[in-house]
């Protein structure tokens, strides 16, 4: 733990941006890592690294020193796991993909799921962004409570709703796979097309583009 700590701190150009949820946090690292590999060197934790101790294997056998992005997804089985990860990496910026009814027998009840994925909200800094799924109804209620009224700036991403922030619009499945426009907040739009077959693969893929945009 204290060798990824020093690690990390060595590098303070790092960006680093943590992805969690109940189901789609996986998929959504995959896109946003392919995404921003365009543009930037960038580090994932592989496979289902999720945990604190799957984030350290990460840091210490795959980070370089000349890594700009890292994307770090984290996994939860009860509070404060979230927190004790992000307390080690420190992200700058977050995205919580969704939000269900899983692992109830170590939660006991959604209050505690809701309370725990945005531990991932309470760490981020002054300036950090928070990307949300819009879709999600239990993603929208906690957003909407006074703690995050403030900080930091939330910004939603929809497939299936029209918001204030990325709305994916005119969704087109075929063999080929699937087409999409994206409209941005500030009301620009770029036109997709991705060999993923599935309406429902769009909203993870609209939330990596929602970051990687920002």
């Amino acid at each position: 733990l204290l060798d990824a700590r020093n690690r990390l701190e060595s590098m303070p150009g790092l960006r680093i941006i943590g992805v969690t949820g109940s189901y789609g946090k996986t998929t959504t690292k995959h896109y946003l890592q392919r995404i921003l590999s365009e543009q930037y060197e960038t580090l994932m934790t592989p496979g289902s690294f999720n945990t604190t101790l799957g984030v350290i294997r990460t840091v210490r056998e795959y980070l370089k020193p000349y890594n700009e992005m890292f994307i770090v997804e984290m996994g939860a089985k009860q509070k404060g796991d979230i927190k004790e990860i992000c307390d080690m990496v420190h992200p700058d910026h977050g995205v919580i993909t969704s939000i269900g009814p899983q692992h109830l027998e170590t939660f006991f009840n959604m209050e505690n799921i809701q309370k725990t994925k945005f531990e991932l909200a309470d760490a981020l800094p002054e300036g950090g962004m928070l990307f949300l799924n819009g879709d999600n109804d239990y993603i929208q209620q906690q957003a909407a409570s006074p703690a995050y009224d403030q900080t930091p700036e939330k910004i939603f991403y929809y497939s299936e709703t029209e918001g204030t922030g990325y709305c994916a619009k005119d969704v087109k499945v075929s063999q080929l796979g699937t087409e999409f426009t994206v409209v941005t907040p500030d009301g620009e739009s770029e036109r997709f097309q991705m060999r993923l077959i599935g309406a429902h693969n769009v909203i993870n893929v609209v939330g990596a583009i929602a970051v990687a945009h920002k």
